[in-house]
């Protein structure tokens, strides 16, 4: 028999995860605090819950997707919230980007209730989300990450047993902290050559084929040249991420640039109000800086 599964918070990322849990067979029981938000997934088979707490009393597997460290340890731990509430064996998975030490507050309370919890941080965006291809990095213990693997199967095919809880949330920031280096090199690159009288798709087609290439380097034809910059990942998002970087870097006494640097630049697109759009909209940032416009166009087919 399947196992039962619950879901809190069905927004952006959420919605589409949750989606794809229900269309591998699970049994569903969901619950956000925009009630619109749930439709969809009612219309697919879910079950609709009138609180969190509702969500936890009907599920033995529990996942959360919600904002930042702040929402996840209140959900959590608050008196009478999900650790209090659930029953023995049950496993509590957050998948939200927090700060490594939420999910190590989280941990030790769940285990003195017989309740097991996991930290699953997931990257690939929205567009991963809806096509089930997401990266999902698990900290904490093997034995509940084995029993819960096929439901986290259902949300993306590459999962990453990294270690004990904090861990997983130290290499989600690891790893949103390269790429959002690598994108920002790669706009002051196209900024560069665009001011130099390059076309921005033949900056594109030689760097892809040379050794600068990158995911990054496909935001040129599929962001930059159309100007589209809905949200796919957040500025704000982003830069909550490399908060998070950054923080652990100097609780290790690690010495970091390229983090610092790169947070300078989202910290600009969340003053010029663009915190609610695609990390790609710092490309406007750095046109401004470097007065130079990039030529819109239709993306490529």
């Amino acid at each position: 028999m399947a196992l039962s599964v619950g879901f809190i918070g069905v927004g952006n990322m959420g919605n589409p995860m949750a989606g794809n849990i229900v269309k591998a067979g699970f049994p569903m029981t969901v619950f956000d605090l925009n009630p619109k938000a749930m439709q969809n997934l009612l219309d697919a088979g879910a079950k609709g819950a009138r609180s969190a707490n509702d969500v936890v009393d009907q599920a033995e597997i529990v996942l959360t997707s919600l904002p930042a460290s702040p929402d996840v340890e209140a959900s959590y731990l608050n008196p009478g919230g999900l650790v209090d509430r659930a029953k023995p064996g049950t496993i509590l998975i957050d998948l939200s980007s927090v700060l490594p030490s939420t999910p190590r507050k989280i941990e030790p309370k769940a285990k003195a209730r017989g309740v097991h919890f996991l930290e699953a941080p997931v990257s690939g965006g929205v567009s991963g989300a809806r096509a089930a291809t997401l990266a999902i990095m698990v900290g904490g213990d093997a034995a509940p990450l084995e029993r819960a693997r096929p439901v986290l199967r259902a949300m993306g095919p590459n999962i990453f047993h990294v270690g004990p809880v904090g861990a997983g949330n130290i290499i989600k920031a690891i790893n949103n902290m390269m790429a959002c280096v690598n994108g920002l090199a790669m706009m002051e690159g196209l900024a560069l050559g665009v001011k130099a009288g390059l076309d921005p798709m033949m900056v594109y087609e030689v760097v892809k084929a040379s050794s600068g290439g990158s995911k990054a380097l496909e935001r040129i034809p599929k962001a930059i040249v159309p100007r589209d910059f809905d949200p796919g990942f957040k500025v704000a998002l982003m830069n909550k991420d490399l908060e998070t970087f950054n923080t652990v870097a100097k609780e290790l006494h690690v010495p970091v640039s390229f983090s610092n640097v790169a947070q300078r630049y989202e910290q600009m697109a969340l003053a010029a109000g663009l915190g609610e759009q695609d990390t790609s909209v710092l490309m406007t940032v750095i046109e401004r800086i470097a007065a130079v416009q990039i030529p819109k166009g239709e993306a490529p087919k």
